[in-house]
């Protein structure tokens, strides 16, 4: 049951999604895929192939591996738009994704669930999968964000104050 995001007030904060790193990203896999298959495909039409069957196997390995995170965070932007953003209002919480607009007032949240990895790395930060946090709503809608979305830990801090649902949930 989602209401008129005028119903819910003015906008206190407004945060918004940043793709800029994964963009940056893709188009690095992009380009590692292009090059080493550029860089493959001479050694696989010699008539030496046989000389070259590491290097070959690398090269078909890490083009392959390049191109499906490529596919993956390109799929990934457009399943989740280019401009989302997430607005807390003085009754409620607005989302907008593809030009939708959706918003609850805050006795609809029903629950706020963040997930940290147990382990942090480099990789998950890089791909921003070291934050994620799902809040439910009274009619069963759901609405994710990660660390891509510029505070998102105040996001966070906001839902659980503005809403019923306080207190930390364990950490997973």
């Amino acid at each position: 049951m989602t209401t008129d995001p005028d119903l819910l007030g003015p906008v206190v904060h407004r945060y918004r999604v940043s793709h800029g790193r994964l963009a940056l990203i893709t188009v690095a896999a992009v380009v590692l895929a292009a090059v080493m298959g550029a860089l493959t495909t001479p050694m696989m039409l010699s008539g030496y192939s046989y000389q070259y069957s590491t290097a070959i196997g690398f090269g078909i390995t890490v083009t392959v591996f390049a191109a499906t995170l490529a596919v993956f965070l390109v799929v990934h932007v457009a399943r989740q738009g280019l401009s989302e953003t997430f607005e807390v209002r003085d009754a409620g919480l607005a989302h907008t994704a593809k030009g939708r607009t959706r918003a609850w007032p805050w006795q609809a949240v029903t629950a706020v669930t963040p997930f940290h990895p147990r382990r942090s790395t480099f990789l998950t930060r890089l791909v921003i999968r070291d934050y994620r946090c799902t809040v439910a709503f009274a009619d069963g809608a759901k609405i994710r964000f990660s660390g891509a979305l510029d505070g998102h830990e105040l996001l966070e801090h906001a839902i659980r104050t503005g809403s019923a649902v306080g207190g930390q949930a364990p950490r997973r």
